[in-house]
């Protein structure tokens, strides 16, 4: 679980959707993974882009996790849930589990960034995911997609924010892309597949990642059943 050089690009271009967010939590306490020399000032260009002016000190905290970064850009000071204590998270909890009462209606903020993939009951930590937030927050998910076979249980396709989190819970959606690990290109914003042929698929010369943000809105009654854009007409 980290931020690398495109994550970390994409998650400043999409802090001011969060400017009215107070209290949130990242699942699993991420880290900046920033190996190669020249991410550094690569992303020091692209922040000044965005009129963030930030020098390594401003993005890069000597434990190696994250929350130095996010305030520069304008994030809401997270906290983080783990099923372990060990990295220091606030919150020890399974999200395979449902969360108890504690954690239900709690944050206005929730960041995913490569945590639900590797849990093996996927569709219990979305759900811990809607029970945790308020209404009018927001969850800012990034995991992998088409090639990275093996890297955690799941890889995640577009019918995941679009037919769960906006048809079936009713979200609204704020924005939803793909991206490289490292490749210099620009985000593919990734629309509503349903109703287009074959749910849209796509394949990708490089693995990615699909990056979305979708807010929770008033719901009354149950979710709708979940359907898979191929099939919403059968």
């Amino acid at each position: 679980m980290g931020i690398s050089i495109n994550i970390a690009i994409q998650l400043a271009r999409i802090a001011p959707l969060l400017k009215d967010c107070q209290n949130g939590i990242m699942l699993g306490r991420q880290k900046m993974h920033f190996r190669p020399a020249s991410w550094t000032p690569r992303l020091i260009a692209e922040l000044g882009k965005l009129g963030i002016e930030a020098g390594k000190d401003d993005l890069f905290q000597k434990d190696g996790f994250c929350e130095t970064y996010l305030r520069t850009i304008g994030w809401p000071k997270l906290e983080s849930l783990d099923f372990s204590a060990i990295e220091g998270a606030e919150y020890v909890h399974d999200l395979s589990r449902p969360v108890g009462k504690d954690l239900k209606n709690r944050f206005d903020l929730i960041y995913d960034g490569g945590t639900t993939e590797h849990v093996f009951d996927i569709a219990q930590s979305f759900r811990n995911v809607d029970a945790m937030l308020r209404e009018g927050g927001i969850f800012v998910s990034c995991v992998g997609t088409d090639g990275w076979f093996g890297h955690g249980f799941y890889q995640v396709g577009p019918d995941i924010p679009w037919r769960y989190w906006v048809a079936s819970l009713g979200y609204k959606m704020l924005g939803c892309w793909t991206f490289p690990r490292k490749m210099a290109e620009a985000p593919r914003e990734i629309p509503d597949p349903t109703l287009t042929s074959r749910g849209a698929e796509h394949r990708y010369a490089e693995p990615q990642f699909i990056f979305y943000v979708v807010q929770k809105q008033p719901r009354k009654g149950r979710p709708k059943p979940v359907i898979q854009s191929h099939y919403v007409n059968y």
